[in-house]
């Protein structure tokens, strides 16, 4: 019986996703929606946005978590198959 391991993999998904949703909501990532219906008919390309100095701490925490789902992903299908 593998589901356990998989329900729990996919809750630990469902998890991140949620706290990943919550923060972007926090955030203000969709608070110009109106805008965001006629970015592809405007000619000018959008101006670039200064950084906010946080850049770095991102880049490191997204490949930190998609590192983490490599590995548990592999951890789980390993267990999975060596303990029958």
């Amino acid at each position: 019986m593998y589901y356990p391991y998989f329900l729990f993999y996919i809750l630990i998904g469902v998890s991140i996703g949620l706290v990943v949703f919550i923060w972007a909501l926090r955030n203000g990532q969709f608070s110009d929606q109106q805008r965001a219906r006629f970015l592809a008919l405007e000619d000018d390309p959008p101006v670039a946005v200064k950084s906010s100095g946080k850049g770095g701490f991102e880049i490191y925490t997204l490949f930190f978590l998609a590192v983490a789902g490599i590995v548990s992903s592999f951890a789980i299908i390993a267990y999975a198959l060596l303990s029958r």
